[in-house]
């Protein structure tokens, strides 16, 4: 897996600039509070543009200003974890899950998925349970379950461990790292 940032984008006062890139495994992007780290991943992921360059993932341009080129976020193949996981509350964990997925037509291929997910995430017993009754370790677990469902070619987490406590956070991190290791997905922090 490759993947080529080279975007600016001007923000009033603010001018952001990035130029990054990587081969593979787990790449961190640090910076101060405010220096366009969400925002560059959000550029990434498609759900804002920059003003000028390019992002290539695998030979494939997602985005080139001088080239006319911008492809939507759904058609990108870049799972975004925001940093409050954006689960919809109305919707239980199943529900949530699955509106991942809401491309696939395939009931049989759905559920599979959706088994496999589940499996990996420890979340079993909890499919039927709405977001409020969750921790922030299992909700984690679901919105990371909603990404990988759709089987991204990369996977970006906004400070995914922001919101948990130390002893939350470290499990956290050594299952993302497993995770990584087994689905073999590059992993932006």
């Amino acid at each position: 897996m490759s993947l080529s940032v080279h975007i600016e984008k001007d923000l009033g006062d603010f001018h952001l600039r990035a130029d990054l890139e990587t081969t593979g495994g787990v790449f961190g992007v640090l910076g101060a509070s405010g220096c366009g780290k969400s925002y560059t991943l959000k550029c990434i992921a498609g759900i804002e543009t920059p003003d000028r360059g390019s992002i290539v993932l695998d030979g494939v341009t997602l985005f080139d200003a001088a080239k006319g080129v911008n492809l939507r976020p759904q058609q990108r193949q870049v799972g975004y974890l925001f940093q409050n996981y954006a689960l919809f509350p109305n919707m239980n964990v199943r529900k949530n899950i699955l509106c991942g997925m809401h491309r696939e037509r395939n009931r049989a291929q759905r559920q599979r998925r959706l088994d496999e997910v589940a499996a990996m995430f420890q979340l079993e017993g909890l499919m039927e349970h709405r977001p409020y009754q969750l921790s922030g370790g299992q909700a984690q677990r679901v919105a990371l379950a909603r990404i990988l469902v759709n089987q991204p070619r990369l996977l970006m987490l906004d400070e995914p461990f922001s919101a948990l406590d130390p002893l939350v956070r470290r499990d956290m991190q050594f299952e993302l790292l497993q995770i990584q290791r087994k689905l073999q997905k590059t992993v932006i922090f």
